[in-house]
């Protein structure tokens, strides 16, 4: 069974989100997004520490980003979300500049599993596509696609604003 929602996002177009469900664990949640920024610029949003910085929590609310992108490679990220501190912290699996990355995540707070989580930068005209894909257990599933929705608009947010700037 699929579960599908769609809803317009700054930078990006429209958002196109899926969970896969059958009676297998882990469950993929699935999100899609277009954007007229290159797949470089996008990937390099994912892979350095200041620019990451601005986009996965809240304008303000980053505390520390630490990133290592290589395989092999960790990262550490806090931040406040909802007024409680959120600690997130994952191991590099693939890191194919600037088309894949691929890293095992953990969430103390909500799971003490890593999570596979995988996210294309395809290539489309000037632009690019961003795809993620979290694998998840069922009971998280709607919560990680809702809160990969806010990170992806962030992200779009920072991209678009960060392109007017250059220009």
């Amino acid at each position: 069974m699929q579960v599908a929602e769609s809803r317009a996002g700054p930078g990006f177009g429209a958002t196109l989100g899926t969970i896969d469900m059958d009676a297998k664990q882990p469950v993929k949640i699935r999100l899609a997004r277009r954007s007229g920024v290159p797949p470089q610029r996008v990937f390099e949003a994912w892979t350095d520490s200041k620019a990451a910085g601005r986009w996965l929590f809240g304008t303000g609310a980053s505390i520390c980003v630490e990133i290592d992108a290589r395989v092999g490679g960790w990262f550490y990220v806090a931040g406040r979300r909802n007024g409680e501190m959120a600690e997130y912290v994952g191991e590099y699996l693939e890191v194919v500049p600037p088309h894949r990355l691929v890293f095992a995540l953990l969430a103390e707070k909500y799971s003490l599993n890593f999570e596979r989580v995988t996210v294309l930068f395809e290539p489309r005209g000037t632009g690019c596509e961003l795809c993620l894909v979290h694998e998840t257990r069922l009971e998280f599933a709607q919560q990680a696609q809702r809160d990969w929705a806010k990170v992806l608009d962030r992200l779009a947010a920072m991209l678009t604003a960060s392109g007017r700037d250059a220009a």
